[in-house]
């Protein structure tokens, strides 16, 4: 975590979403919350990958992605011991009850429905999980 001079806290953030402009404009925003460090992944496979480089205090998943659902991710991410104080935050279109139950089993922390607004963004990144 890095502080900046107006005492916000920067995070190690992964965007992931098989739309690469709305993942840019995403990491953008971010970008401007704070002191940020954000990736950007596209697809399962390499989120898998880009998480084990970058180490991600935090993971914003798309649940439709190809080539391996945001689902298969998070459940791959909670059995590596050293993601399990990761907050990994579904980022979807999909906000039924049974997909927020589907989200929770594969070990997400929390279920934002697209588009999200800036002050759901900020509430994210005061997650009392971030804080550790």
């Amino acid at each position: 975590m890095v502080a900046s001079s107006n005492g916000s806290v920067g995070r190690r953030i992964l965007v992931v979403d098989d739309n690469v402009g709305a993942a840019k404009m995403l990491a953008m925003l971010l970008k401007r919350l704070g002191p940020h460090e954000v990736e950007t992944a596209h697809d399962g496979p390499s989120t898998l990958e880009k998480a084990e480089e970058f180490k991600p205090n935090l993971v914003l998943l798309d649940i439709g992605l190809p080539r391996m659902d945001g689902l298969a991710v998070a459940t791959e991410l909670r059995k590596r011991a050293h993601f399990a104080d990761t907050l990994l935050a579904a980022l979807t279109g999909f906000g039924q009850e049974e997909d927020r139950q589907r989200s929770k089993e594969a070990g997400f922390d929390e279920h934002l429905i697209k588009p999200v607004d800036v002050d759901t963004l900020r509430q994210l990144l005061e997650h009392p999980k971030l804080s550790s």
